[in-house]
Parts: C-alpha cells; sequence; structure tokens
C-alpha cells in the first residue's frame, strides 16, 4: 500500500509531462467540498462530460449525513465518529 501511494504521484507527474498537462488532484477536500462549478466539476466535465447527479454530494448534504450517523455512534455508546467510546469493558458476574 505504501509503495502505491508514493509511486501514484510520481507516474501522474510523469505522465502529465509527457503530454504537458497539468492535473491538480484535490481528494482530501472534493469528499466534503463539492460545490457545482467549482475547479473538480469544470475538470470532470472537461475531461468525461457532465457527470451523473447522483455522483455529487454537497457539501451540506455531507453534513447532514454525517449528522445523522453521528447521532447513531453516539447512542451507541461510540464518540468522534467511532475514534473513541465510553463503552466499559467490566466483567459481569455469571
Amino acid at each position: 500500500m505504501t509503495h502505491a501511494m508514493i509511486a501514484q504521484p510520481q507516474i501522474l507527474a510523469r505522465i502529465t509531462a509527457r503530454v504537458g498537462a497539468q492535473i491538480i488532484h484535490q481528494t482530501d477536500q472534493e469528499h466534503t467540498d463539492w460545490t457545482r462549478d467549482d475547479y473538480t466539476h469544470q475538470a470532470y466535465r472537461a475531461a468525461w462530460g457532465e457527470p451523473p447527479a447522483r455522483y455529487w454530494i454537497t457539501h451540506a448534504e455531507v453534513a447532514r449525513r454525517l449528522a445523522i450517523l453521528r447521532g447513531k455512534y453516539e447512542a451507541a455508546g461510540f464518540r468522534r465518529m467511532g475514534l473513541a467510546h465510553s463503552i466499559t469493558f467490566e466483567s459481569v458476574p455469571a
């Protein structure tokens, strides 16, 4: 996995240099910050045409869905979206 993560940017850099294209990789933002006609949308449209609407979720919709998940996690005793918990593991007498 580490090799793939290191190799991908190097391969993309070589390909873009060879064909004279510029690629801006913004995966860390596009999951939650997509906005119609932003750079990601424009780049996708230029490369492949208008994407099906179902593939794009706006920031507001992502926040709404995460709030629902957060509520379910917390009701089960998990905190910080599953990164912590308030569950005790005390032994129960048999």
